[in-house]
């Protein structure tokens, strides 16, 4: 044994014992990438989106924590995102930015009352930290629950999106896995959800061909940072709205890696695949970690059939619904 190993757990203790007992961790999201999807509609008119924050109650605590055994440190732990003082307006921005990316010519305004037009309803939009010790991985529930309106028809919109690091040497460490890309997977999944109930715009097969090939290529180089592999192209081919995006999705499930594979996943239920629901509840059960797991829920969530709602009903009764925040969060945003 390393000299070294003692000196070394010696150290995390230390941070540890002093992150517990009371501190602020401030992190900077960064601003999100538009994806590389566009719908290539050109007789869409422009339109304005009137987002209104209808969060009450603990829905409306954007950074909720669980932290030290039963949460019961939660209080003594200050997060803040410097970047997001402003979660809703953050969001617009960004949600407005996405879709025009698109090529859906959407103008998001913040606003308390809308009488015409698009409105989105936002009942709930947070990021829930979970951390029972130091030496656990600190993880990271974003959760999105929104209602969007046209014409007198209401569409739910939910989105989910769970990832955990343990930090080593610097709470810094979990920024990127647990803050800024999960940030960016959100708005761009709403956008998805958004462009299904209102517009169905899809992106064309030569674009589900082209990501396909990247992500052939990108994954047979040796990457051992999973945040170095193609997952961005793998969660867009969610974002196409193609079926054909299926079967690659499919194929992509089986990689080695945990997070990689739950991008997959994830993008199954973004598409709204219809028939996958006993490939999800397999992925589900045979899920090797827990990134995996949570993502195959969510996507049977997505398919919003009253079969796949049962499945998530009936995986209450599970003692990983008890003991798993991940898990809870995710089946309680599509089952309450």
């Amino acid at each position: 044994m390393s000299r070294r190993y003692p000196l070394t757990r010696i150290v995390c203790i230390i941070v540890v014992a002093m992150f517990f007992a009371g501190c602020a961790v401030s992190y900077t999201v960064k601003e999100p990438v538009p994806s590389s999807i566009d719908y290539g509609s050109k007789d869409i008119k422009p339109v304005t989106l009137t987002i209104i924050d209808k969060r009450t109650g603990s829905d409306s605590i954007f950074l909720a924590k669980v932290l030290g055994a039963g949460g019961s440190m939660s209080d003594s732990v200050s997060i803040t995102i410097e970047s997001m003082a402003d979660p809703v307006g953050y969001f617009a921005q960004q949600l407005q930015r996405e879709l025009n990316s698109r090529g859906i010519p959407v103008k998001c305004v913040v606003g308390k009352t809308a009488t015409e037009g698009l409105v989105l309803l936002i009942h709930r939009y947070q990021i829930v930290n979970i951390r029972a010790t130091g030496f656990s991985p600190w993880e990271a529930c974003h959760i999105f629950c929104g209602t969007v309106v046209m014409d007198k028809q209401e569409k739910a919109i939910k989105a989910y999106f769970y990832n955990g690091k343990t930090p080593m040497w610097d709470m810094k460490e979990v920024e990127e896995p647990c803050f800024t890309i999960p940030v960016s997977i959100i708005i761009k999944d709403v956008a998805s959800k958004i462009n299904r109930a209102v517009f169905n715009l899809r992106a064309s097969d030569g674009k589900v061909d082209a990501l396909t090939a990247q992500i052939d290529t990108e994954i047979g180089k040796d990457k051992k940072n999973p945040y170095d592999r193609p997952f961005w192209q793998v969660l867009e081919l969610g974002y196409t709205n193609n079926p054909k995006a299926t079967e690659p999705l499919k194929k992509y499930t089986q990689d080695n890696d945990e997070f990689f594979k739950s991008c997959a996943l994830s993008s199954i239920g973004t598409l709204g695949a219809d028939g996958q629901l006993e490939f999800l509840i397999h992925q589900y059960r045979a899920a090797g970690g827990y990134n995996d797991k949570y993502m195959a829920a969510k996507s049977i969530g997505d398919l919003g059939t009253p079969e796949a709602l049962q499945v998530l009903q009936d995986m209450k009764k599970d003692k990983a619904y008890t003991n798993e925040g991940g898990l809870k969060y995710c089946v309680d945003l599509y089952v309450p």
